[in-house]
C-alpha cells in the first residue's frame, strides 16, 4: 500500500495509528541517459551503471524506461503558467493533479524547476541571488506528449483564464511555492500552509533541503508540521554537488564512494531529527529521500538526480507506458464470512 496516494484524511488517520510500522529498503537506481552531448561528460574512471544518490523506503526506484517516460513528459513542450496568486482563496478551482515544490529561500528551487522542465530560464521561475524572490504560488501546467490546450473562449474572462483550456486528464501542474526563512514574510507562509493542507488537487509536496548546509530550524518545523497534518511529502536534497564535488572536477571512484557515505549520513541525520522533533514514538517515517543538483552532471545525467525527481510518482508501468487502470485493479476489503 502506497500511503502517498491515499486521500489526506485517510493518510492522517493511518499515520496516527499505533500499529503502523515502516521498513527500510535501501535500493539503487539506474539513470536514464538520453542521447546527445552533455555539458559535463562523465570521466572515464566513473562507474556508469548505478547510482546510490537516493534512498527508497516506500516506493520502488524507477527503471530506465520509467525515467525515459518522465523525461519525455516534462520535456515534450514548454510549461504553461496557468495561475499565479499570493492568496489561497484566489487560486482557480481546477481538477488537474498538482505537485508542489517548497523550500527555504535560495535553496535552489527555481534552478531545480528550470532543470526539471529542461529550460534555461522559466517565466516567473527566475534564479536569483536575492532570498525570497518567489512571493506567489505559481502553477505551471505540463502537457504530456501529444496533448494540446483547448480552444480559447470568446468571452474575455475565459480567454484570459488559461487553466480552463488545460486538459483535465493526462496533464500535471507543478506549483512553485514561496520560499520560507530569510527574506520571506510570515504572510506568505500562512497562505502556503493553507495551500498544503487544504488544496484537494495536491498529490505530493517536495521539500527541498540544502545538502551542503543540512537541516535548518525552519526545515525541521515544516517537515514535522506536514507529518502531523498527514500531508504527503518527500525530501529532496538540493545542491548535492556541493557534497560530492570539492572543486571543478568530478571526484574519482574512491573519493566518490566516501562522499556518498557522507551524503548517506546527512540523510540519516535528517530522518532522526524529524523523528525526535515529532515526538510521536514512530521511527523511519521520513520515506524516500532524493538528491539532485541543477548545476552539474554525473553518470550521463542531464543534471544530477533530476531524472529520478521527474520520475517520482509518475503513472507509468515498468515498460515506460502510461498505466491503464481497470476495475480489476481495485482492492476491495471484504468481511470474513461466518461459517
Amino acid at each position: 500500500m502506497d500511503l502517498l496516494r491515499l486521500p489526506t484524511p485517510l493518510r492522517r488517520c493511518l499515520i496516527s495509528s499505533s500499529w503502523l510500522t515502516t521498513s527500510t529498503r535501501p535500493l539503487t537506481t539506474q539513470t536514464y541517459r538520453p542521447t546527445g552531448d552533455h555539458e559535463f561528460p562523465p570521466p572515464n574512471t566513473q562507474p556508469t551503471t548505478n547510482t546510490t544518490l537516493n534512498t527508497y523506503t516506500v516506493s520502488q526506484p524507477p527503471n530506465q524506461a520509467q525515467q525515459k517516460y518522465a523525461h519525455n513528459f516534462f520535456h515534450s513542450s514548454p510549461p504553461h503558467l496557468l495561475y499565479t496568486s499570493a492568496h489561497f482563496r484566489s487560486l482557480p478551482p481546477t481538477s488537474i493533479p498538482e505537485i508542489a515544490f517548497l523550500g527555504r529561500s535560495n535553496v535552489g528551487k527555481s534552478s531545480l524547476l528550470n532543470a526539471l522542465f529542461g529550460r534555461n530560464k522559466l517565466k516567473d521561475a527566475h534564479v536569483s541571488k536575492r532570498p525570497g524572490r518567489t512571493r506567489t504560488m505559481n502553477g505551471f501546467g505540463v502537457l504530456g506528449p501529444g496533448q494540446r490546450l483547448g480552444a480559447a473562449s470568446a468571452s474575455g474572462e475565459d480567454k484570459n483564464a488559461l487553466w480552463r483550456r488545460f486538459p483535465l486528464r493526462g496533464g500535471l501542474v507543478v506549483v512553485d511555492m514561496p520560499g520560507y526563512g530569510a527574506g520571506s514574510r510570515s504572510i506568505w507562509g500562512q497562505e502556503a500552509m493553507k495551500f498544503l493542507e487544504r488544496r484537494r488537487q495536491l498529490r505530493r509536496t517536495f521539500v527541498l533541503v540544502d545538502a551542503e548546509h543540512g537541516l535548518k530550524k525552519t526545515d525541521l518545523e515544516i517537515l514535522v508540521h506536514l507529518r502531523r497534518a498527514g500531508v504527503a511529502h518527500q525530501v529532496v536534497l538540493s545542491k548535492v554537488d556541493k557534497v560530492l564535488w570539492s572543486g571543478a572536477r568530478a571526484p574519482g571512484p574512491q573519493k566518490l564512494q566516501g562522499r556518498l557515505r557522507v551524503l548517506g549520513e546527512i540523510r540519516r541525520k535528517i530522518g532522526k531529527a524529524v523523528d525526535d522533533e515529532a515526538g510521536d514514538g514512530r521511527k523511519g517515517l521520513l520515506g524516500d529521500v532524493l538528491a539532485c543538483s541543477a548545476e552539474k552532471s554525473l553518470e550521463g545525467h542531464n543534471k544530477l538526480g533530476i531524472d529520478e525527481v521527474s520520475a517520482c510518482g509518475m503513472e507509468c508501468d515498468e515498460f515506460g507506458q502510461r498505466r491503464q487502470y481497470s476495475l480489476d485493479d481495485l482492492n476491495i476489503l471484504e468481511e470474513d464470512e461466518e461459517e
